[in-house]
């Protein structure tokens, strides 16, 4: 697993409330055929625990647009439960599909919450 700085959606981002990742990606262009081989995916790690007074839960979509900032779900990750959002607990991994527009960001949205605590790190892995 490699980090790019410049592949970051989020560096131990504090979510506790609905939010945008902190950074946008730009791909310079729509759909860049970048030739054979695997799949981008994106890693989610929790850095730290998520907590709350109730039962809280964290749904995350991946975001694209045309122009910046996204705002249109490409696809959307199934809602987590806060048991789950441990530190050091790897969420799953997000396929980034084939066709999708030039600017790609992460949406946190938070269901039952707030959470009082929680940090994620995702990014592209290269």
């Amino acid at each position: 697993m490699i980090m790019d700085e410049k592949l970051v959606f989020s560096d131990a981002q504090e979510i506790t409330a609905t939010a945008a990742s902190a950074n946008i990606i730009d791909c310079g262009v729509a759909n860049a055929n970048l030739g054979e081989g695997s799949p981008l995916i994106i890693r989610l790690m929790v850095e730290e625990t998520f907590l709350a007074a109730g039962a809280a839960t964290l749904i995350i979509s991946l975001q694209h647009g045309a122009s910046d900032p996204p705002s249109t779900s490409l696809l959307l990750v199934a809602s987590i439960a806060k048991e789950a959002l441990v530190k050091g607990a790897y969420i799953p991994e997000i396929k980034i599909p084939d066709e999708h527009l030039r600017f790609l960001r992460l949406y946190y949205e938070v269901g039952t919450g707030p959470f009082t605590a929680g940090k994620i790190t995702a990014f592209i892995d290269v």
